[in-house]
């Protein structure tokens, strides 16, 4: 081969190689307080199926998952506070710290876990099982009920909260941000209690059925009248009508019941 040749085979090869080069060296952002709602976000709507969660799909993202809750370990109101300024900031922060622990503690079990109430003994996948958010150790029982409901004080964080179960309001396929926080968790309120088969009243009979997050967190929906005037305060039309056929304008007139709680996996099908 002549010299020339050569040095035009060399051309060649090193325009070839070069796309793969820049390819290789391609990265994701870091994640900052500017982008990670950005990112977790795009996440969730990969993952997220209907009512359910693909969690075949979220395990092929558990790199940027775990970059994600990284991040979350090393950022919080208490560890960066000026990063989250606000009352909505800090909420939404530990509603999507709550969401990220849960797709993550699911990704990393076997897939053969299909409950996650009795996947660790005595509910430990809530109430054991320790993880590093906002700079520091805390369980997820830890985070709803140390950090969220005694501090906000807003019943809605139930329907935003989302304990990777059947009977759990579905995860919201996106990030909660400070900005649209409250018009988001009125949007999902809404949607859940009108959702077929959430709520079952009984004009008749005086009843009202609904799940036990209601029976379980009560007290909670106590200071805006109890839980069948939170319910009647989302309902559309036709079901706000049946309620007060049941219960009257006072909410006070009918019996609630509570259904069963599936814990089984919210895998979506």
């Amino acid at each position: 081969m002549t010299m020339r040749r050569a040095m035009a085979a060399m051309v060649c090869l090193a325009v070839g190689a070069a796309p793969a080069v820049a390819g290789a060296q391609v990265a994701a952002a870091p994640l900052t307080a500017a982008n990670v709602w950005t990112r977790y976000g795009a996440l969730l709507r990969a993952v997220v199926r209907g009512n359910g969660v693909d969690y075949a799909a979220l395990r092929g993202r558990l790199g940027e998952l775990r970059a994600i809750h990284g991040w979350l370990g090393d950022n919080g109101p208490t560890r960066t506070p000026g990063a989250f300024a606000t009352a909505d900031a800090r909420k939404a922060y530990w509603l999507n710290a709550y969401n990220a622990t849960v797709l993550r503690g699911v990704a990393e079990a076997p897939p053969t876990m299909r409950n996650v109430l009795t996947y660790l003994p005595d509910g430990g996948f809530f109430r054991a099982r320790r993880w590093r958010l906002d700079g520091r150790e805390m369980t997820l029982d830890a985070v709803e009920n140390r950090e969220v409901r005694p501090v906000f004080r807003d019943p809605r964080v139930h329907v935003a909260l989302n304990c990777a179960a059947r009977s759990c309001p579905p995860l919201y396929g996106g990030a909660y941000v400070p900005a649209a926080l409250d018009r988001r968790l009125d949007a999902l309120a809404r949607a859940y209690v009108n959702a077929a088969g959430a709520v079952a009243v009984d004009p008749t009979a005086r009843t009202v059925r609904v799940t036990q997050i209601f029976e379980w967190f009560r007290d909670d929906f106590a200071p805006g009248g109890g839980v069948v005037a939170w319910l009647r305060r989302y309902a559309a039309p036709p079901l706000r009508q049946r309620l007060e056929a049941a219960c009257g304008a006072d909410a006070g007139r009918c019996t609630v019941s509570y259904r069963p709680y599936d814990w089984a996996l919210n895998a979506a099908p």
